[in-house]
């Protein structure tokens, strides 16, 4: 997801509305597409998590990419600005970094 999210701060600075509404829609297909394989990676990480931590963590992730999301397509239909991405993203990648220490924090 996060190769994805890395193409939106181009998206977000198109000046004509229509367009940057077209390409965000546009993009949010992609996120959806790279969504599936995703969601499955959670599953997979949370069957095989030893930890309760691990696991909210993996959850955290997961609850994280779908306000990305949602956020994105808020700022598509113009009822938030598009700093709501980055607040959004932040939130994401801190998910992410409490993930990673999570399972680094797991026993073999």
């Amino acid at each position: 997801m996060g190769v994805e999210y890395r193409q939106t701060p181009e998206i977000l600075r198109t000046e004509d509305q229509e367009q940057r509404r077209a390409r965000l829609e546009e993009h949010r297909a992609r996120l959806r597409e790279a969504f599936g394989s995703f969601r499955h990676t959670c599953q997979v990480a949370t069957v095989h998590a030893r930890s309760s931590k691990a696991i909210e963590a993996c959850d955290h992730v997961f609850a994280a990419s779908r306000t990305v999301y949602i956020t994105l397509g808020d700022i598509a239909e113009g009822a938030t600005n598009a700093s709501a991405f980055y607040a959004a993203l932040d939130h994401y990648w801190s998910a992410v970094q409490e993930l990673g220490k999570a399972v680094r924090l797991e026993e073999p």
